[in-house]
């Protein structure tokens, strides 16, 4: 099961700081690597299929 991701889209942002427990990011920075995509559209991507799915309850 893989979640395709996509190039970023014109949108607006807020900028948030947070943690990130590191051998997270450091897979995150892989994703980003193999998909050609920025750490941060793979977050915000991240963030909405869960914001999405949860709201399916």
């Amino acid at each position: 099961m893989g979640y395709p991701f996509r190039k970023n889209q014109k949108n607006n942002y807020i900028q948030y700081t947070v943690r990130i427990k590191e051998p997270i990011l450091n897979a995150v920075r892989e994703i980003s690597k193999k998909e050609n995509i920025s750490v941060n559209e793979i977050v915000n991507q991240s963030l909405e299929y869960l914001v999405e799915e949860y709201n399916k309850k």
